[in-house]
């Protein structure tokens, strides 16, 4: 049976392949409770509804578990405990943006290697962004879930997306 956590900033999803340990503040502690091998995921989303869908749809893959992040600040706090294997972020977070998120991550050596998957409505106003970065893959809004879900796989695996 699938468990839900919701703690606010964070919500966990899984459907049976591990779990995440919540530490004060609904920050995860250090210690996965994943088997050997499991691939953690977190989608950094403002819209909760869509964070939650696309964490919903990662945790019930085997071997993944995912939590919907709400916002950059708190994706920033949650790398001091826990670092992802793939992040699926939206470009137009609160406060910092997606692109100021990946670009301070880019500069900590202990998240700088992970994966990003990018997801936005407005492809117009990005594209220059992602040029800038190199970025030549992401989904647009409205997007098909199953498609967000095969990028975060293959991500996982160490294969690069190509458009």
């Amino acid at each position: 049976m699938p468990r839900h956590h919701d703690v606010g900033m964070m919500t966990t999803r899984n459907a049976g392949t591990g779990g995440a340990a919540f530490g004060r503040g609904g920050m995860p502690c250090l210690t996965r409770i994943q088997p050997s091998g499991a691939r953690w995921c977190w989608s950094s989303e403002d819209e909760k509804a869509i964070g939650q869908l696309i964490a919903d749809a990662i945790s019930d893959e085997p071997g993944f578990t995912a939590i919907h992040v709400a916002g950059a600040a708190a994706a920033l706090e949650a790398t001091k405990h826990v670092i992802p294997d793939v992040l699926v972020l939206d470009v137009r977070l609160p406060g910092m943006n997606g692109f100021e998120l990946y670009d301070h991550l880019l500069r900590q050596p202990r998240t700088a290697h992970i994966p990003v998957l990018f997801e936005t409505a407005n492809t117009g106003d990005a594209a220059e962004e992602f040029r800038r970065r190199g970025i030549a893959t992401f989904v647009r809004k409205p997007f098909d879930l199953w498609d967000v879900v095969s990028y975060v796989k293959r991500l996982a695996q160490g294969v690069p997306l190509t458009s």
